[in-house]
């Protein structure tokens, strides 16, 4: 071979190789670089990633994504809800949506089907509408109570006026000189009259307007004063009955008022307890309220018995007028309060009546 050729085919080689090795040199930058904006992007992603899920972790839903059964995502309210054990409850039938209610909770719940390709997974999304249902509870309460109360107004005039006359001939045929059978009939119509009197009486003015009498005080004080004077019947009748007191600060109420729900409150749980039992009242403080509760751990009531207790002549007592709870929600609503009450059968009744912790001294009717 040709020694100029060798020369030139070596020379032209070590171009190559040259030529080569500056590629790979720029190649290998080029690498780095991609490596390195590579890294930056799964940086931005994972930041992404992380902010989405506070997001996600920040909603008063819960969030759960699937993909075969197998939970890929949960946020926060998703499992604090418990939603894995509540799905083994909940029957899709292939709807998108729904609402259940759990051990006395309302949920509502939305599902959707994402399809990417081969994958298929799926979303659930819960909402927690406790607090909502409750709402609409006590605004259906409120509008039927003023209704009933109105209705009863009306019956309780019409049954006034033809009493009174009733009452006044009555009166008048006593002052004549009978004697014998006819007068002892008169005066059982009489005493019969003033007992259907008292009753139209009492209805009147427990479904009329009240008037409040404020007094700066501690609720806990006029609590105690109610304790003090049920305790010994109470004891008679075999009930414990607990107080518990969390209340530092002073509230504006009328105590008289105040002492006579919760004395009603009372009642209802001693005749709900006829073999015994324990009654516990608290007073606890709340974010802009008052609590008092009144619990007990008697039958409890079914959910047709919970819905109606507030409704005026409503019981399931054998005596008694069904104004007790009635009076009650008067007294709560005149306040600007609410009442709400949680029962289970076998497990217990409670109360609880919630009174704003300020108050502007104004007059406010009831119901």
């Amino acid at each position: 071979m040709d020694k100029g050729l060798l020369e030139d085919a070596f020379l032209e080689f070590s171009r190559a190789s040259e030529s080569v090795i500056a590629y790979y040199s720029v190649l290998e930058r080029k690498i780095e670089e991609l490596k390195k904006e590579i890294a930056k992007k799964n940086r931005e992603l994972e930041r992404a990633k992380e902010y989405l899920h506070r997001i996600l972790d920040s909603l008063p839903l819960a969030v759960l994504v699937m993909e075969k059964k197998r939970v890929l995502f949960s946020n926060k309210k998703a499992n604090e809800l418990k939603v894995q054990e509540m799905m083994e409850r909940l029957n899709f039938n292939g709807k998108k949506g729904g609402e259940f209610k759990i051990s006395g909770f309302s949920y509502r719940w939305k599902r959707e089907t994402l399809k990417e390709k081969d994958r298929i997974s799926e979303i659930l999304v819960i909402e927690d509408i406790t607090e909502v249902e409750k709402m609409k509870e006590r605004l259906e309460t409120d509008e039927r109570m003023k209704a009933m109360g109105e209705m009863a107004l009306r019956i309780a005039h019409e049954i006034k006026n033809p009493l009174s006359s009733m009452e006044l001939f009555a009166s008048m045929l006593l002052k004549e000189s009978m004697e014998g059978k006819q007068r002892c009939y008169l005066e059982h119509i009489c005493t019969g009259i003033k007992s259907i009197d008292r009753i139209v009486n009492n209805i009147l003015s427990y479904t009329k307007p009240k008037t409040l009498s404020l007094k700066e005080g501690r609720l806990s004080d006029a609590v105690k004063e109610v304790l003090d004077f049920v305790s010994l019947t109470m004891e008679q009748s075999g009930i414990k009955v607990s107080f518990i007191e969390n209340e530092k600060g002073t509230l504006r109420f009328d105590p008289h008022l105040i002492k006579l729900a919760l004395m009603n409150l009372l009642i209802n749980a001693k005749e709900a307890l006829r073999d015994g039992g324990n009654i516990v009242v608290e007073v606890k403080e709340a974010e802009k309220s008052r609590v008092l509760q009144v619990s007990d751990d008697g039958p409890g009531m079914p959910e047709d018995v919970k819905r109606n207790i507030f409704n005026p002549f409503f019981t399931t007592k054998d005596r008694g007028l069904g104004l007790g709870l009635f009076i009650v929600y008067n007294i709560v609503k005149a306040h600007n309060g609410l009442i709400e009450v949680d029962s289970r059968i076998n497990e217990g009744t409670r109360f609880s009546i919630y009174l704003p912790g300020e108050k502007d001294g104004r007059e406010n009717p009831c119901g």
